[in-house]
């Protein structure tokens, strides 16, 4: 027998006033590099997001789009 709990759904809130941090530097990053990976470490993967601070990866993507919701 499976139990159900009632979730209330997240709220997502936009905030234009903040800047997200980097989770190795902890700088704020009001902007994100990105470049397209050389040789075998970026094999499948057509962009490599990183810290403009560190320079520490923040991760992949396989397309780049502006992304802004609502």
């Amino acid at each position: 027998m499976s139990t159900q709990t009632s979730a209330k759904p997240s709220t997502v809130v936009r905030r234009e006033d903040l800047d997200p941090l980097c989770p190795h530097c902890e700088a704020e990053i009001p902007e994100i590099y990105t470049r397209k990976p050389k040789g075998s470490f970026g094999i499948g993967r057509a962009f490599v997001f990183f810290c403009p601070h560190c320079r520490k990866v923040l991760g992949f993507g396989a397309q780049w789009y502006p992304f802004i919701p609502g």
